[in-house]
């Protein structure tokens, strides 16, 4: 299927039964038939969907939980799509939901973030006053029970170079979806980087929060003093001193429950670190999975790389995928691909490494994610399709006991074996596509969400236009064959 005006495929879709409830960027609902694409209902809400459709029990029928593009959450009845409620999530003017909704014992736990983080690189803006934090919400009315915040406050710090107010503390979003613990009634999350001085203890870190009350259990801080916005792509003057990497924990907590009874917090970080932590944030390996972690001046040398939306669990093995685009970097050596790792251990037991499988002239290369957007020099989308700069691995990874799917940013979704990382299959969606809708699609870059198994059918979604990848529009359907 393709979606009109939509050029991005971020909110992973849910399915019920016979049925798939998927949200576009335009802000449209849609229940589908999901073994023949056809539209059975479709609504509209105020802005573009963000969010993983979360599926939770309703009194007659299950209930869809989601957030738009502008931090407001919705419940809707999955049989008629009427809306039950909606509340604005948003902390400041530039909150936004770019993780999703989990549920537990009637309550939605909500995951805020920020774009400040970009809009700091306008030399305009007065940077920088918001953070990130997480909402607990009554299921049954949208009202909020408590709120944690990842900092303080922001005040005035000082001036920047230029005369402008200079704000803080502030960032620490919550990228991520919440991983919920019932049994410890705790709720663990993973943080960006601060977006201005001071740095706070809450930033690239793990937090464990109590269910009840939102209180911070305790905290464990991957990365201290990184302290980074989009200016320093750009030497703005709200670049702040002495900058660091931008590396966020933007993947999910996975919460390992092995087969001798022992469990593992596993955490994902942009710096290339995989890691794991007992149940009470002490770390118990560290393994770095790619070199996006740099040396001095990481403020010109972020890279886009490392780990990025999430990671996948099979048995006892991690399955770990990794961004890495090829830059110009000292002492960067980009690793693309799929990492499987021992979770007791964090040996690395296979690598498998994705490759562009093209030419592409150095001019041709694109500069790092919004200051390639600032700059307005854009190869023919043609051109892009045909041979793509991105191809590592960025999107969210989905594991069976025997298999891990993971979709490249040039477009390709394989099946890798978890014994030893063989390529079982492969499809590249980033090309035209016959529809059944009859709406014109083209597929692109895998980013953001994971793939979606239901039965012997696997959905993805083909298409993200950010950061110069590759827009597409579709959402395919994969069937397992009888042989």
């Amino acid at each position: 299927m393709a979606f009109p005006k939509v050029t991005d495929m971020r909110s992973q879709p849910a399915v019920v039964g016979d049925t798939l409830y998927f949200g576009d960027k335009t802000g449209r609902l849609y229940a589908i038939d999901r073994k023949r694409g056809c539209v059975h209902a479709h609504t509209k809400v105020a802005s573009g969907i963000r969010s993983a459709i979360t599926v939770v029990p309703g009194d007659s029928a299950p209930v869809l939980v989601f957030a738009d593009s502008m931090a407001v959450v919705y419940a809707v009845d999955s049989q008629s799509l009427d809306i039950r409620w909606r509340a604005d999530m948003r902390l400041f003017s530039t909150s936004t939901i770019t993780g999703s909704i989990s549920h537990h014992d009637n309550r939605l736990y909500v995951p805020i973030s920020s774009y400040e983080v970009a809009a700091a690189g306008n030399p305009n803006h007065v940077c920088c006053e918001s953070h990130g934090g997480v909402v607990a919400l009554d299921l049954a009315n949208g009202d909020r029970l408590w709120e944690w915040h990842a900092t303080a406050d922001a005040i005035l710090q000082g001036q920047t170079s230029d005369g402008k107010p200079l704000l803080g503390p502030s960032g620490a979003s919550v990228w991520s979806t919440p991983t919920i613990d019932a049994a410890r009634n705790r709720l663990y999350i993973g943080t960006g980087e601060n977006l201005s001085h001071p740095a706070t203890a809450t930033s690239d870190a793990v937090i464990a929060l109590d269910l009840d009350t939102g209180e911070t259990v305790w905290h464990f801080q991957a990365t201290a003093d990184d302290v980074w916005n989009a200016a320093c792509l750009n030497d703005g003057t709200n670049c702040p001193e002495n900058a660091g990497g931008d590396f966020d924990i933007g993947a999910s907590i996975v919460h390992a429950k092995l087969d001798d009874g022992s469990e593992l917090l596993l955490v994902g970080q942009k710096s290339g670190d995989a890691m794991a932590l007992d149940m009470n944030g002490e770390l118990l390996w560290k393994t770095r999975v790619s070199n996006a972690a740099l040396g001095p001046d990481l403020h010109q040398t972020t890279t886009n790389g490392g780990i990025h939306w999430g990671m996948a669990l099979a048995g006892e093995r991690l399955l770990v995928p990794a961004a890495d685009p090829e830059r110009t970097r000292p002492g960067y050596d980009p690793r693309p691909g799929i990492h499987a790792l021992d979770v007791r251990s964090g040996e690395v037991l296979w690598f498998q490494g994705v490759e562009r499988g093209c030419y592409l002239a150095d001019e041709d290369k694109p500069l790092v994610g919004l200051q390639n957007m600032r700059t307005g020099k854009h190869r023919p989308l043609e051109d892009q399709y045909n041979c793509s700069f991105y191809y590592g691995l960025s999107s969210a990874a989905t594991a069976t006991e025997d298999l891990v799917f993971s979709g490249g940013l040039n477009g390709v979704l394989r099946a890798y074996a978890i014994e030893d990382g063989e390529v079982l299959w492969e499809y590249a969606t980033a090309t035209p596509v016959t529809t059944v809708n009859g709406v014109t699609g083209h597929g692109g870059a895998i980013d953001v969400d994971g793939q979606l198994l239901a039965g012997d059918w696997l959905y993805v979604q083909s298409g993200y236009a950010m950061f110069g990848q590759l827009p597409g529009n579709v959402l395919y359907a994969f069937k397992l064959s009888a042989d």
